[in-house]
Parts: C-alpha cells; structure tokens; sequence
C-alpha cells in the first residue's frame, strides 16, 4: 500500500465501519503483516523484533462475500513458526463465551501431524477482544490465564505454572478509561484505543502519540475507501443484527409460549384435580358438599386438602 503521511489532516466525523467490525479488522491484519505483527507484539506482549514471521493460516479473498466456511472471522496466525495464535474481535457478549474460547484454543493446540511427536507441539495462545468482560464479577483492562497449581500456592510467590504453551488472553475494551494515567502510554492501551475509536478525531489524536498507530490508521483509511471491502463491512453488521434479532425474537417467543405452556398446564391439572374431587365426593355421597363446593372456592378448597388433592 502506498502510505499518504497527510490525509488525517482531512479526515473528520464517524468512522463508517470502525474496527470493532469484525470483517474490517480481519481485513486491516490481512492487508498489513506489519500492523498485525505490531498488534500481536503490544498482546502478548514480547518485543517487536523478536516477531521474525507472522503467517495468517486462514487468508480470506478480501472484498469477496463470506460463506458459512468463512462467517467466523478470527484471525489464525503461525508466529515464528513456534508459536499459533487465535485472534478474535468479538463484541457480541457471548455468556458461553469462556467455553467457546476454551474449544477453540484447544484445537489451537492440536498442532501436531500424524507421525510427529509430542515436543513437536507448538504452544497456542487465544486472544479475546472484547466488548466486556465475560466474567461479572471480574472487571480487568487484560487478563492472562495459564495452566498453573492453585492447591499448593499460599501467595503469587508460590504459583507453578504447569505449562506457558496454553494460555488465553482478554482484551476488555470496556475497561478502557478505568487505565491509570500512568499506563496510557502504553503500546497496549494505544491499540486498544483504536481498537475502539468510533471518529477520525480519535484517530489523529492516537496517532500524534504513537507512529505505529499512525501507520495502522493510513491502513484503514485506504480499506475504508475500497467499496468491495464496504460492502463486506456492511454485511457483517446486517449479519449481526439478524442474529441479535433472531435471538432477541426467540428469546420472547419462549416467554410467550413458556407462559402459554405453563398456563396450558395449569388449567389441565386444576381440571384433573377438580374431577378427582367430584369422584371421591360422589363415591363418599357427600352430595350437599359437592353441590357447595361448584359455588363456593374456599370450601372448595378446604376439600381439596382435605381429600388431600391439593
């Protein structure tokens, strides 16, 4: 791509498609090795240069419409062929999310070909870039899980992580602003900003900071002016929509028929409780009772227990 150092000084308003859109962002990584590798360098985080090679194993033909093979745009990555990593940008807050995270990092993991060995295992790494924490009661900026002995660790001191080759990382966009003032300079915290910036204002200001964010956004202002690349962008969000409709049109359906079921029900057993009155009143003769209990719901109740119907 040719870079135009000048154009943020014309750029101004919303972003059309910012790069929560997750057909955007796999397009901004894929059309950049150098803005993916920068990326990957401020998440994990090691040094820029020890990012020799990043391989994406699963390229898309950007500004081609996506089939159901394609619809999950994570971002597979070979690094320094030592090491696979699973990007994903995912604003959906999912509740099974941890699961499907699990899942997918454990088939990260599965790296090995018949005939090879286990020390052949290449150590897998998830990276979640979230809307909001999928943990309530956990409210983290980042977090790094790893495989590590909880029984015998009295203090962090005491913690033996069981392997560094399995490990899930959080990007919390929602925790942002909560960053101390301290740590604002951080690679980390400037990605995460662009990650999230809805305006060209936003833009300009991150990249006055950082030129790695410069170049990130010269980048994205020319994936933003492809019409092919548009257009993708404006089916993931359509796609995104029904599927929140869908389930939000689901979710109500099953309350209404819940309540049309359960009513259904009620109404069924109240009728088989009622008869089985009727039976044992007319098996008892107790006729005069069953004549008051068709007009009077408190005596009909008391008989109900009575008999011990209710």
């Amino acid at each position: 791509m040719t870079q135009n150092t000048d154009f943020l000084q014309n750029m101004s308003g919303p972003l059309d498609y910012p790069l929560t859109n997750d057909y955007m962002f796999r397009a901004l990584m894929q059309s950049s090795n150098d803005t993916l590798r920068r990326l990957l360098a401020a998440l994990l985080p090691v040094p820029y240069e020890e990012i020799r090679s990043c391989e994406i194993l699963n390229p898309i033909i950007l500004g081609e419409a996506i089939d159901n093979k394609t619809c999950i745009m994570d971002v597979r990555v070979c690094m320094n062929n030592d090491r696979m990593i699973n990007l994903e940008m995912q604003m959906y807050p999912y509740k099974a999310w941890p699961k499907r995270a699990l899942f997918y990092l454990c088939r990260l993991y599965c790296n090995i070909r018949q005939g090879q060995d286990y020390n052949q295992l290449m150590s897998a790494v998830h990276i979640g870039i979230l809307k909001e924490s999928p943990f309530p009661d956990v409210d983290r900026f980042y977090s790094k899980y790893e495989l590590t002995d909880i029984e015998n660790a009295e203090n962090i001191g005491d913690v033996h992580i069981f392997t560094g080759d399995f490990s899930l990382r959080v990007l919390n966009l929602s925790k942002i602003d909560t960053i101390p003032e301290e740590e604002r300079s951080s690679e980390r915290y400037l990605w995460a900003r662009l990650l999230r910036a809805t305006t060209w204002e936003e833009i300009k200001m991150l990249a006055e900071k950082s030129k790695t964010i410069q170049e990130a956004s010269e980048h994205l202002h020319i994936l933003t002016k492809d019409e092919k690349i548009r257009l993708q962008c404006e089916g993931r969000e359509m796609y995104e929509r029904d599927i929140a409709t869908i389930r939000s049109e689901g979710f109500h359906e099953g309350i209404s028929q819940g309540i049309s079921q359960g009513i259904s029900q009620g109404i069924s057993e109240e009728r088989q409780r009622i008869n089985q009155l009727i039976t044992r009143l007319s098996q008892d003769k107790r006729f005069d009772d069953l004549i008051r209990s068709a007009s009077d719901p408190a005596y009909q109740e008391q008989l109900l227990r009575e008999y011990g119907i209710l």
